[in-house]
């Protein structure tokens, strides 16, 4: 019977603009005082809260502007649950500009929300980073990420900055219009139960020390960008999207999703039958690399103005069966497509908000081409959002073997962003731990906005 394990869940167009009359506004360096917003977020609504700094205030939502108040509180009940929104407070004293705040915030799931995969919902909480930035400091603040003793490792760029009992972190130390990538992971031990089945099911594989180091991990992962120290700069930003004039271009904008699984190692030990081996992928990490044991890309084009496709584009990998001199026994290559049940890479549900934000569901659990009544599957599902204006989130969760790569292409600013980068999960003499594929290994959880 065969092993599987169901993973949980789900150019911009150049734009020439003429800004329009403004009344005269004045531009000053930043009050000393800044304006330091809270957030209360439920499905329905986002209420932003701020230290009353000046005596009038105009607020931005995704670049349009949504109110002018005296107040330093203001409601936005126009929002949909579980949708990314960005938020820019503008202060003034009279006509005077002193202090600009963006807010990068989720509303929250609403009680009948699901993935577009329904196991994710009890595999995947919701860890959405919240962010606050200014030109000198960002702010992040997360839900209850799963973690053994609720201390989280924050890393930014991919350096560890601090460890942080609670749910909040402040990093002071930034630079003005700059975009940083922060990490943060919590991490869990395998249930009593877990490893006892894991004994069960393999009862010399594993010692009981590496059992007992064994975690899942949990991480929320948010892309922040700086504010300028020129606060006139950040206003104007928003006044370029709010004029939302018509692009000349001709390119729609265009999104594609890239994720891809391979073996790192240039041999791997044959887990099934001693004395042999399979050639792996023999690479680091490389978004162009054609080197893989799985390659999926969710393409999404915007095409104007009212409607968007979707492309899926699939590849496997042949697998190589070696002797102890690389002398090569067999070559197989497994067919994972959508229309094949044994073997799946898939997209499910292509979904559509309005003209400017879509949702879908993409994973693969796709096996070896050898051994298949025993050996388990490569498993991975994510759901994504992505919106016209470059917004998007991924949430999901992957087995922690081989090693899992995402990343996402932008045609307007013509390069990868990488999602992440994670290593497969290796024994205590080095090799690559293919158990990890297996229920109950741990798996990563993530949950990634942008």
């Amino acid at each position: 019977m065969r092993i599987k394990k169901t993973i949980s869940l789900l150019a911009v167009p150049l734009i020439v603009v003429t800004l329009f009359s403004q009344t005269s506004v004045s531009f000053a360096a930043p009050a000393k005082g800044q304006i330091k917003p809270k957030t209360a977020i439920s499905a329905s609504s986002v209420t932003l809260n701020w230290e009353k700094i000046g005596t009038n205030y105009k607020i931005y939502k995704d670049g349009k502007l949504i109110g002018e108040t005296p107040e330093n509180v203001f409601t936005d009940s126009a929002i949909k649950a579980d949708e990314l929104y960005k938020y820019l407070i503008v202060a003034y004293n009279g006509n005077e500009l002193i202090d600009t705040i963006r807010i990068s915030t989720k509303a929250k799931s609403s009680s009948d929300a699901v993935s577009l995969k329904k196991d994710n919902q009890n595999r995947t909480p919701d860890m959405t980073i919240e962010s606050i930035a200014s030109s000198n400091y960002v702010t992040l603040n997360w839900p209850e990420i799963p973690d053994d003793d609720n201390v989280y490792e924050v890393y930014r760029d991919g350096s560890q900055i601090a460890s942080v009992s609670g749910r909040q972190y402040s990093d002071k130390d930034v630079t003005p219009s700059t975009k940083y990538r922060y990490n943060v992971i919590g991490k869990k031990k395998l249930t009593v139960d877990d490893i006892n089945k894991i004994k069960k099911d393999n009862p010399t594989a594993v010692s009981d020390e590496e059992l007992l180091k064994l975690e899942n991990t949990f991480e929320a992962i948010k892309f922040v960008k700086t504010l300028d120290s020129n606060l006139q700069s950040n206003l104007e930003e928003s006044r370029l999207k709010e004029s939302n004039v018509m692009s000349l271009s001709a390119d729609p904008p265009y999104f594609s999703f890239r994720y891809m699984t391979f073996i790192p190692d240039y041999r791997v030990p044959n887990p099934f039958s001693s004395g042999t081996y399979f050639l792996g992928n023999n690479r680091s990490y490389n978004v162009l690399s054609n080197e893989n044991k799985t390659l999926q890309n969710i393409d999404v084009t915007f095409d104007q103005p009212f409607y968007s496709t979707y492309g899926h584009r699939v590849d496997t990998g042949t697998t190589h069966l070696v002797d102890a001199n690389n002398n090569i026994l067999s070559s197989k290559t497994a067919v994972c497509t959508t229309s094949n049940g044994a073997y799946d890479l898939y997209l499910m549900s292509p979904n559509s908000y309005g003209t400017d934000s879509k949702q879908f569901g993409a994973g693969g659990d796709c096996g070896i081409p050898y051994y298949d009544s025993i050996s388990p599957d490569i498993t991975y599902y994510y759901d994504a959002w992505i919106e016209r204006d470059g917004d998007w989130r991924v949430k999901g969760s992957h087995d922690k073997a081989p090693s899992h790569e995402f990343y996402l292409y932008d045609r307007s600013l013509g390069y990868y962003t990488t999602i992440f980068q994670h290593d497969a999960l290796r024994k205590a003499n080095g090799d690559v731990e293919f158990l990890a594929l297996a229920p109950p290994y741990p798996s990563w959880t993530f949950d990634i906005s942008g």
